[in-house]
């Protein structure tokens, strides 16, 4: 009996002990790390110390740390949620809105930049300063397309620059300039070129029998950066997430604008202007209510304007071809807000824009009354100066 009761001790003990290790198990497994570098917009990214990193969940619950010198910033034990970063500093644009889904036991790596503001004393400056072209920079990840993305090395890149006006003049259907740059990912899945002319690109990715073609636009001193998921596994191709082989040829493309503000509402109203790379197809339409807008096209590659009063425009070109493997980008204007996302699955082509209103700098706001006003001041001083002469002339041969 004696022996009994030993063993039923042993064994509860055995059973709370394991019990207890799952608990703390399980209590180590909640939350997730947010982590990421904050540097300037310049093409050399400089990091940027200080910056207040303020993790939403938008319920009333706000994870609040700083950047490092290297401008690095973590935040551990986030509980699983939807969040929103926002990100402030004295100098420097705020930026919100930038969206981040925490997974227990995930580490969630979210690189982030930042504008310096422009004060009445620098946007003189600039103003006064001769201005020589400045380039921006490029950047890609290629990943597979999967809940926890590999980075997919020597993916082929190719860039080539584009010259809306010029070529339009010309009718070429390529509308390519001469600038013309290859490469391939690292083992990182990642490419970056900097100090591209400032303009609109070209941008063709490829793997194995999977390749994709969008756009990116450069600016000057700015990074433009893009995610680009193939339906890869191992490098090899995944049959089993081919689109189905559709009998018509049409391709349907549904699309949704939304605002990079910190809601991302819907925008209605703006003016889609759908064009053929051969420039002869036209089609227009207005966004509804929903942001929302849809085309029913031929296979091939179109120019899309987007255009609203206040709002900055934007061009996308997508590739609407039933070739086309299955495969998503994703544009991100400055390494913040998302501008331009395209998934093409079957015979249905999704696209989502992200387009930011008017926010021009002093210069750009300024600058022409600045300008009229030193030449009114130069020119009235200048009149005022020749004819208070003539006068003390006309006076001083008065007197004669």
């Amino acid at each position: 009996m004696a022996r009994f009761r030993l063993t039923f001790v042993l064994i509860v003990c055995v059973l709370v002990g394991s019990g207890v290790a799952a608990a703390q198990e399980q209590g180590r497994a909640k939350g997730g790390t947010i982590h990421g570098y904050i540097t300037d917009t310049t093409p050399a990214q400089l990091p940027i110390v200080g910056v207040r990193v303020q993790i939403d969940n938008g319920k009333g619950h706000i994870f609040e740390t700083a950047s490092a010198e290297t401008g690095e910033f973590v935040y551990r034990d986030i509980p699983a949620d939807d969040y929103l970063i926002n990100i402030h500093k004295a100098g420097y644009q705020s930026r919100i809105g930038k969206p981040v889904s925490v997974t227990n036991g995930g580490t969630h790596y979210i690189p982030l930049t930042m504008n310096k503001k422009e004060n009445i004393f620098t946007g003189l400056q600039n103003w006064l300063s001769p201005k020589e072209p400045q380039g921006g920079t490029l950047q890609l990840q290629v990943t597979t397309q999967s809940s926890q993305p590999v980075p997919i090395e020597n993916a082929d890149i190719e860039i080539r620059a584009i010259d809306l006006i010029a070529e339009r003049t010309k009718r070429d259907p390529n509308l390519i300039t001469d600038i013309e740059i290859t490469g391939t990912s690292d083992a990182n899945g990642h490419y970056r070129h900097d100090n591209l002319p400032a303009g609109l690109y070209f941008l063709t990715v490829g793997k194995d029998s999977y390749h994709t073609t969008f756009s990116m636009t450069v600016r000057e001193n700015r990074m433009t950066t893009a995610a680009v998921k193939f339906p890869i596994s191992n490098g090899t191709e995944d049959t089993n997430v081919l689109p189905s082989q559709e009998t018509d040829p049409k391709w349907v493309i549904r699309g949704k604008i939304f605002d990079t503000n910190f809601q991302q509402t819907p925008v209605s109203g703006v003016d889609v202007r759908m064009r053929g790379m051969d420039l002869e197809q036209s089609m227009d339409a207005l966004s509804n209510a929903d942001g929302e807008y849809e085309f029913v096209l031929l296979p091939e590659h179109y120019i899309i304007f987007l255009k609203k009063e206040g709002y900055i425009k934007t061009i996308s070109l997508p590739e609407v071809t039933a070739e086309s493997r299955q495969s998503s980008v994703t544009v991100i204007k400055e390494g913040m807000f998302v501008v331009y996302e395209a998934v093409a699955n079957g015979n249905v082509l999704k696209l989502k824009h992200g387009i930011s209103k008017e926010q021009k700098s002093f210069s750009e706001k300024y600058g022409d009354t600045i300008r009229t006003t030193l030449l009114s001041i130069i020119i009235g001083g200048t009149l005022g100066f020749f004819v208070s002469r003539l006068n003390k002339r006309q006076r001083k041969n008065s007197q004669e």
